[in-house]
């Protein structure tokens, strides 16, 4: 997004980043953002932080600071400025983390809240007030995203979840419809990804027998590149902020499913994806079936992909930051 706000608009950024052994390589970023870095330190990172914070904030003036949490050294901004806080995850999530901003957000002047979803608002509301409170989506840059082409059968369906692996992101939901042998015949599932929940996972694939159909492949670097190799995405979350794995996958053109609960209920109309009710595992089993047709997959996958390209773009994402900061 910071490139996306320099290349359209007046607008100069600094990034404040704790730095690490091994530096991320983020490609090229625009000559008008600039980059300061919290030295690295195992044990004392939170304190330098709060040290360079100081410093820098009062050596170098912001006309407003965007930060993601409010913790360490974010807690010694000047308590006068701007200050815009992106809400990412839903309290449910992480409920201390809520109580703590609870208890400080107050001190700051002119703090106001930016949620990435309806539903990270709704949730955050018994903590803040809710009319200091936007939503701003996600925006994505789909030309990173490789495009679906062909939609014909070639052998099975391959079926993806892209997602940490915890008990909430519901993969033990989609791999427990492996215990039927019309689903072991006709598709495979791929997860991608790792996490604490990986051997419960393993065990609920040997319970089914699915050895050879449901893989964890681990994590990938290159999941913007894959995702036009499979036929459905499927996300069974059940308090999810946004899902940006699913736009992504809606954006290559996969058919999708997801539960009808929050944030999808409200972010996807239901002829863009395919919705099912929460651990109505039945219903996935129909949903599968009925995408075994190639005009099905397609047609929801043109569908989805139109949706998405047209509402979760990265400079309709900035536009409506750039608009915000200047009200």
């Amino acid at each position: 997004m910071a490139n996306q706000l320099t290349k359209t608009n007046n607008v100069k950024i600094t990034l404040f980043v704790w730095d690490t052994p091994d530096r991320i390589n983020w490609g090229k970023w625009e000559s008008k953002i600039q980059f300061k870095f919290v030295p690295y330190s195992k044990y004392l990172q939170s304190s330098l932080a709060k040290i360079f914070y100081k410093i820098w904030s009062f050596w170098n003036y912001a006309d407003a600071y965007l930060i993601n949490f409010l913790y360490h050294g974010e807690v010694i901004l000047p308590k006068k400025s701007k200050i815009y806080y992106v809400l990412h995850s839903p309290a449910s999530l992480i409920p201390n983390r809520y109580e703590f901003m609870a208890s400080k957000y107050r001190k700051y002047k002119h703090l106001t809240f930016i949620s990435v979803s309806e539903f990270v608002k709704k949730s955050s509301e018994s903590y803040f007030d809710s009319h200091k409170n936007s939503v701003i989506h996600h925006g994505l840059d789909f030309s990173q995203i490789d495009r679906k082409i062909n939609y014909e059968k070639n052998g099975k369906l391959k079926i993806l979840t892209v997602a940490a692996l915890e008990s909430w992101k519901g993969i033990q939901n989609v791999i427990s419809v492996f215990n039927e042998d019309k689903i072991k015949q006709n598709f495979e599932y791929h997860i991608i990804g790792e996490g604490p929940y990986r051997d419960e996972l393993f065990q609920e694939v040997k319970k089914y027998n699915a050895e050879k159909c449901v893989l964890l492949l681990g994590r990938k670097n290159n999941v913007e590149s894959l995702y036009c190799n499979y036929d459905i995405y499927c996300q069974l979350s059940d308090g999810e902020a946004f899902g940006l794995s699913v736009i992504e996958a809606m954006g290559a053109g996969l058919p999708t499913i997801v539960y009808n609960i929050p944030p999808f209920d409200l972010l996807f109309p239901s002829d863009k994806v395919m919705k099912i009710e929460k651990n109505y595992n039945d219903q996935l089993k129909l949903k599968l079936f009925d995408l075994l047709s190639s005009d099905e997959r397609q047609k929801f996958g043109l569908k989805g992909q139109k949706f998405v390209l047209n509402t979760f773009t990265l400079e309709k994402m900035a536009s409506q930051y750039y608009d915000l900061f200047n009200n």
